[in-house]
């Protein structure tokens, strides 16, 4: 008896298995599963390609990423920033008092004006997590670094205080190039 249901069983499977490899509903999902697999293997083998989805996403966020982090690296001193927007009330008291301490500070420490509004710089503000215009930073050791948020009055007088109090001694001047505005003319 039990040779006799053994015999059942595989002629059971054998009729299982050969209905099924002719099933259309079947065969379709059968090929769904393997072309999600292939799919799946040749994203994790090439995360920069598509299938035509989201190319020029990845294309933008590397050159993006690419920019900021030669940007960060570039500033590599102390540096004393002001992101502003052009649209900002406040930014337009305050841009007047940070180019007349451009003028006036011969200190060691790097100026840069960035206009978080353009879009070339929208990467290097979202990096820095600047929520509020205008956010005015002084980072002692580069825009990679850690940092100091500038609290204090929005004169070109504050801001001397702040950074003479600040920045290190022993440094030399960091020459007529100090000042950098980032976004004013679209170059970073």
């Amino acid at each position: 008896m039990f040779i006799i249901y053994i015999n059942k069983m595989s002629k059971m499977s054998k009729m299982t298995s050969s209905s099924l490899s002719s099933n259309p509903i079947f065969l379709f999902l059968m090929f769904i599963v393997l072309l999600i697999i292939f799919l799946a293997i040749f994203r994790s083998v090439s995360p920069f390609l598509s299938v035509g989805f989201g190319v020029h996403a990845h294309v933008g966020d590397l050159k993006g990423s690419f920019r900021v982090e030669a940007f960060e690296n570039e500033m590599n001193g102390p540096v004393f920033v002001i992101f502003h927007a052009p649209w900002c009330g406040h930014c337009k008291r305050t841009m007047p008092e940070f180019e007349k301490l451009q003028q006036s500070f011969k200190g060691p420490v790097k100026l840069v004006a960035i206009n978080a509004d353009l879009e070339e710089n929208k990467e290097l503000v979202q990096s820095q997590k600047v929520q509020g215009f205008p956010t005015i930073r002084y980072y002692p050791s580069g825009m990679s670094g850690k940092f100091d948020e500038y609290n204090g009055e929005r004169t070109a007088e504050a801001f001397e205080q702040y950074l003479v109090q600040s920045a290190p001694t022993g440094v030399p001047d960091v020459g007529p190039d100090r000042y950098e505005s980032v976004g004013s003319t679209g170059v970073i």
